[in-house]
């Protein structure tokens, strides 16, 4: 990877009350470092109900992990709703190896009325 590439980012936009979060690369415990305080500052601004796109998902460890379980924290905390979009294959497997497969609304893709719904806020949002 050279110094321009991006391990990992987010786009966000927002759908009725629903604040969609699409999630880009490596989720690791940098992301969780650096992503964890811009979706918890996400949930905290608006709508209670969260949908985390992990369709582009490239990896996903105990960082990862932990990322995911601080927003589920943060949404029911607000008392909404949290949806996760099925990554790859490899980062579902990983989440029935934990055993959080169940602990987690799993959608197959973005439900319809979401789909066509706003457009990106302010487009990609970089970390690097």
């Amino acid at each position: 990877m050279s110094a321009d590439e991006l391990a990992f980012w987010l786009r966000t936009r927002t759908v009725g009350g629903t604040i969609i979060i699409e999630l880009h690369g490596e989720l690791d415990m940098l992301a969780h470092r650096e992503l964890g305080p811009r979706i918890h500052a996400l949930v905290c601004r608006g709508a209670a109900d969260v949908v985390l796109d992990l369709r582009a998902v490239t990896f996903l460890d105990a960082g990862g992990i932990r990322l995911l379980l601080a927003v589920r924290e943060h949404v029911a905390w607000r008392g909404g709703v949290l949806r996760l979009i099925r990554g790859t294959p490899r980062v579902s497997r990983i989440l029935t190896l934990v055993r959080l497969d169940g602990s987690f609304t799993l959608l197959d893709a973005l439900p319809r009325a979401l789909a066509e719904g706003a457009a990106p806020e302010g487009g990609r949002r970089a970390v690097t």
